[in-house]
């Protein structure tokens, strides 16, 4: 559920004049889709909707340069973090790649012979 902002010089805990129910409790929470609805059943909101021509000059906004620095920012971080990355070194390098070279070498063979296992039985059932 969404918070609502306090009024200006009151602090967040203090419960507007306009919500307390009697004797200064509080009222239970609006739903969030009645909330800002005018009790008349008109259907309007009590809101003034934005104007389409304040919503179309909103749209793209952000500057180049904003772009600039959030894409400079991003390249800064992945730097930061490939720096402490923890880099094999070339015996380590050479080890890993003989045991994948190794795993895929029995793999192929595995599946070679199942290949010519099931070739021969479909071959003998048709």
């Amino acid at each position: 559920m969404a918070r609502i902002r306090p009024s200006k010089g009151q602090t967040s805990g203090e419960p507007r004049p306009d919500e307390t129910g009697p004797g200064g409790a509080e009222p239970p929470p609006v739903p969030s889709r009645r909330r800002g609805r005018k009790s008349s059943g008109g259907g309007q909101s009590a809101r003034p909707r934005p104007r389409q021509q304040a919503r179309n000059e909103k749209s793209g906004t952000v500057t180049k340069s904003v772009q600039e620095s959030r894409s400079r920012r991003y390249v800064g971080e992945v730097v930061t973090e490939l720096k402490k990355v923890a880099w094999p070194n070339r015996a380590q390098l050479f080890q890993a790649t003989a045991v994948v070279l190794v795993f895929v070498a029995i793999v192929a063979v595995y599946l070679g012979v199942i290949d010519v296992l099931m070739g021969s039985l479909i071959d003998a059932i048709f």
